[in-house]
């Protein structure tokens, strides 16, 4: 299928920006179980991602801290900005 096409037809079904959000998210996850295995799994998640801000959730700082090393694997375009969400309290980078 022509690509874009089938991103116009997105947009006229009104739901581009949720697959791109979708698509965005999928690549992140994958990027973070490739640069931290199986521990990924249990310690981040990807909360969401709009206009060019990733949300990814940690279950401590330290992971945080991990994933600001690698920030330029998990930051491509489109995102611009990651937030981390640490135990309630929001890390930019």
């Amino acid at each position: 299928m022509d690509d874009n096409l089938f991103k116009n037809r997105l947009n006229q079904l009104g739901i581009k920006r949720q697959v791109d959000a979708a698509v965005v998210i999928n690549r992140t996850e994958k990027t973070l179980y490739e640069l931290f295995g199986g521990r990924a799994k249990d310690n981040l998640k990807v909360i969401s991602y709009k206009k060019g801000l990733l949300k990814i959730a940690t279950t401590s700082s330290a992971w945080s801290g991990e994933c600001q090393l690698h920030i330029n694997e998990i930051k491509t375009p489109p995102v611009e900005r990651v937030v981390f969400v640490v135990n309630g309290f929001r890390q930019d980078y």
